[in-house]
C-alpha cells in the first residue's frame, strides 16, 4: 500500500473512534454495575468483534459487488448529510422551550454474561455513524489492493477504532475513583439540569441543517 493509503486510513480510524456511543456506554459501565471491569472488557470484546465482522461484510460484499462500490459510497454520503440535516433540524426545534435533561441508566441485566452482546447490538445500532469505515473500504477496492493485505489494513483500522474505549476502560481501572468520580461529574453535567430555551442556538442548527441538505444535494 501507499504512503498516501495508509496515511488516509490512518486519519479515517482516528474519525471512526471517537464513538461517542461506545465510550459513553463505558463510562456507564463503569459508573452503575456490580462488576465493572468484567461488564466492561466484555462489553468492548462485543464491540470490536462486531465492529471488524462489519469491516469484513463491507469490503468482501463490495469487492462482489465491483463497480457498484463507487455508487454506494456517493449514495452512502448522501444519506448520511441527510441524516445530519435532519438531526439538526430536531434539534434546532427543541431548543425553542427549555427542556429537562434525562439520565441513560443501564438495565440491571447488564453484567459479564449479557455485556458481550450488548456490544454486539449497540455496535450494529450505531452503523449509520461509521460512514468513515465505508469511505475506508471505497479506498482500498479503488487501489486495488489484495484481500490478505486488505483485511490486514482493516484489522488495523478496527484496532484503532478501539483505542478510545480501551483507554476509558483502563484508566477506570488502574485508577480507580479518580478517573470514576471525574466519569461521574461529567455524566451528571450531561444528564441533569435543564436544557434553556436558545433561538440564536436554535438559529444555528438550522443553518447546519441547511448547509447538510446542500451538501448532500450538490457536493456529495
Amino acid at each position: 500500500m501507499s504512503g498516501g493509503l495508509v496515511a488516509a486510513l490512518l486519519g479515517l480510524a482516528v474519525v471512526d473512534s471517537l464513538n461517542l456511543s461506545t465510550i459513553a456506554v463505558v463510562i456507564l459501565i463503569l459508573l452503575t454495575v456490580q462488576r465493572p471491569v468484567a461488564t466492561g472488557w466484555v462489553y468492548a470484546a462485543g464491540a470490536v468483534v462486531a465492529f471488524f465482522g462489519l469491516t469484513m461484510l463491507v469490503y468482501f460484499g463490495a469487492s462482489f459487488a465491483g463497480t457498484l462500490v463507487e455508487d454506494l459510497a456517493t449514495w452512502m454520503r448522501r444519506i448520511i448529510f441527510l441524516g445530519f440535516g435532519a438531526m439538526f433540524v430536531v434539534f434546532g426545534v427543541r431548543r425553542f422551550r427549555t427542556r429537562e435533561r434525562r439520565g441513560y441508566p443501564l438495565l440491571r441485566w447488564v453484567n459479564p454474561l449479557t455485556a458481550f452482546p450488548l456490544g454486539i447490538v449497540a455496535t450494529l445500532a450505531d452503523l449509520p455513524n461509521a460512514f468513515p469505515m465505508f469511505f475506508a473500504v471505497e479506498r482500498l477496492i479503488d487501489a486495488e489492493v489484495s484481500a490478505p493485505t486488505a483485511v490486514a489494513a482493516l484489522a488495523g483500522y478496527t484496532a484503532i477504532y478501539a483505542v478510545p474505549t480501551v483507554l476509558a476502560l483502563v484508566l477506570g481501572i488502574r485508577f480507580k475513583d479518580r478517573p470514576r468520580d471525574r466519569f461521574r461529574e461529567i455524566y451528571d453535567r450531561l444528564t441533569s439540569g435543564d436544557v434553556k430555551a436558545s433561538r440564536p442556538m436554535a438559529g444555528l442548527h438550522f443553518t447546519l441543517a441547511a448547509v447538510c441538505f446542500v451538501v448532500a444535494a450538490f457536493v456529495a
